[in-house]
């Protein structure tokens, strides 16, 4: 919606049109009571020269403002603002006033009552008429009412005699009753404009937010099904792989060669449906603001060698050059948030890029920080530019062709989105052929005392542990007990809280770990257990983490507020093994 500001040059701007659109009645009324008056003025025997001067003052004066309307027309058509013509209505209109005052010191003898009628009804008539052709501007109005009505009124009041003085009186109480009359016209008018601006506002906004929900609707519709769809490939290839190994079991024909190959295959299945639910999981959180970024002072040179390690295998089998500058500044932001948009971005370079090289760079702008990743790749087509972040959308890819192993699509959209949380705008410059370059400039920052580049803290050495798996689905806590026996941990499982108090009443050792799910049966839920098994305990509490497949951001917040780890179903292994590795040594 306008500000009152912007409301009122809308307003004096329509005022303005709605008195140019007056003009042609206004002068032909005007030239109506301009030839009764002459006629009549005439016919009574006034000086005929000075009649039909006035006369043909007033036929001037009219051509003019037919004419300043219509230049008035031609001029705001070419983009002149209509509110600076005001004065030149308000000037046309005092010279239209001064016109008809002079009736009163042209034509005013006391002794011929028909003069002195006629001069005051054209003069009534004309102030009349005006309140109506030019009430849309009320100072256009004063500039007429003035003139025309003052004259009269105050020969009048001279003259000395008694009824004629009364009249005066009387003309100047109409004068003011007129101006009263066309000041509530003019705010009517105001009113009446700024209510129809104000229902303009609405229905445009309206208009907008259905736009804008029809929009979401759709994109909804084509996220899912394109979602879907890339669910349905992995898990398809996943429904065929077990038959298989079912069937090979059952004739025994299998070799420890083909069940290593299609485990392979599986877990290959596995990843590529974990990776798109993580991406899928970043994009709900980003879109639900269930990301709090947490800006501190971060070294690019760590960062960028990082992303830059991250893809380097990848680089080193196509050929290509990677290199990373500018690693000695530093930017305000979010470490985590900063290094996804860069390993997106670098992730992006290398995979579209066949030969050449990438390159990581910071360059220093003023008090921000540009930091730009370049690449001799395919580069993008201009009409794909403005749909590189939808979600989905690959350049090149529109029927999606996993054969061209392009990723899913999600990878710019996340980056649009946590370079929006960092405050932070992406850029973008390709040229097809020859390559493209992102870039984001951040808040320049001093460089922060840092350990040894790229160096962290050594996870501790390999412990067995204690760990209980509280969850309402047996088939995950069967999993998740292989698993962990597999790894050399012993497992505790539990489908509630009353259960998981049982197992630990029975169990020869305290847990170090628990794993617990977030929604169970009966209404329970994570939260619920975590506050049993502490009361169970005591402090120190259990490394926890909560695992749920909820994204929503209520549970993320419940998440955070607990003030445990978060786990998302399903949980890559190498993340569980981490969180496992890295919970306190136990006594």
């Amino acid at each position: 919606m306008d500000g009152p500001g912007d409301l009122q040059v809308r307003q004096r701007r329509e005022q303005i049109r709605l008195l140019a659109r007056n003009v042609p009645a206004l002068v032909f009324g005007s030239l109506m009571l301009g030839t009764g008056a002459t006629v009549l003025l005439w016919a009574n025997q006034q000086p005929h020269a000075q009649v039909a001067g006035w006369a043909i003052a007033l036929l001037a004066l009219s051509a003019w403002r037919l004419w300043m309307a219509r230049r008035f027309w031609r001029r705001t058509a070419a983009g002149d603002p209509p509110e600076r013509w005001g004065p030149s209505f308000a000037l046309t209109s005092a010279v239209a006033g001064l016109c008809w005052g002079l009736l009163a010191w042209l034509f005013f003898t006391p002794d011929n009552p028909l003069n002195i009628a006629v001069i005051s009804i054209m003069i009534t008539a004309i102030l009349s008429s005006a309140t109506q052709s030019l009430g849309p501007y009320f100072p256009a109005y004063v500039a007429f009412a003035v003139p025309c009505a003052v004259p009269f009124a105050t020969r009048c009041l001279s003259s000395g005699n008694t009824a004629l003085v009364t009249l005066g009186l009387l003309a100047t109480g109409f004068l003011g009753m007129s101006l009263v009359f066309s000041r509530r016209i003019a705010r009517a008018i105001a009113e009446a404009l700024q209510l129809r601006f104000e229902n303009e506002s609405l229905i445009g906004q309206l208009t907008a937010e259905k736009e804008r929900a029809e929009s979401a609707s759709v994109a909804k519709t084509r996220f899912l099904a394109t979602a879907s769809h890339d669910l349905r490939q992995p898990i398809h290839a996943m429904s065929l792989f077990v038959p298989a190994l079912q069937a090979l079991s059952e004739r025994a024909e299998i070799s420890p060669r083909t069940v290593g190959s299609i485990a392979e295959r599986m877990q290959g299945a596995l990843d590529t449906m974990a990776q798109l639910l993580s991406r899928l999981l970043d994009i709900s959180r980003l879109d639900a603001g269930a990301l709090q970024p947490r800006p501190q002072a971060v070294s690019l040179g760590p960062v960028l060698r990082r992303v830059s390690d991250e893809v380097a295998q990848q680089a080193r089998t196509k050929g290509l050059r990677l290199r990373v500058r500018g690693g000695h500044l530093a930017v305000r932001a979010d470490p985590a948030v900063l290094h996804t948009i860069l390993s997106n971005l670098a992730g992006n370079a290398v995979r579209y890029t066949e030969r050449g090289g990438v390159l990581l760079a910071a360059r220093r702008r003023g008090d921000r920080v540009s930091i730009e990743i370049w690449d001799s790749g395919v580069g993008i087509e201009a009409h794909d530019l403005p749909r590189v972040t939808e979600e989905f959308f690959q350049a090149g890819n529109v029927k999606r062709d996993a054969s061209q192993s392009r990723g899913f699509g999600l990878g710019l959209a996340i980056v649009k989105r946590s370079a929006d949380l960092l405050g932070g705008q992406l850029v973008l410059r390709s040229r097809p052929g020859r390559g493209s370059v992102f870039s984001i400039a951040l808040p320049r920052a001093d460089n922060p005392e840092a350990g040894p580049e790229g160096s962290s803290p050594p996870l501790p050495p390999c412990t067995t542990r204690t760990v209980l798996v509280v969850d309402d689905d047996e088939h995950i806590l069967m999993a998740m007990a292989l698993l962990l026996r597999g790894w050399g941990h012993e497992a505790l499982t539990a489908t509630s809280r009353e259960d998981a108090l049982t197992v630990l009443g029975a169990a020869p050792r305290r847990p170090d770990i628990a794993l617990i799910d977030m929604h169970l049966r009966g209404g329970q839920n994570g939260v619920d257990v975590i506050a049993a098994l502490h009361e169970r305990l005591g402090a120190p509490g259990l490394h926890t983490a909560i695992v749920t497949g909820d994204t929503s951001p209520e549970v993320l917040a419940t998440i955070r507020a607990v003030g445990v780890t978060g786990l998302h179903k399903p949980v890559d292994p190498d993340t569980l093994r981490r969180f496992i590795d890295n919970a306190p040594t136990p006594p």
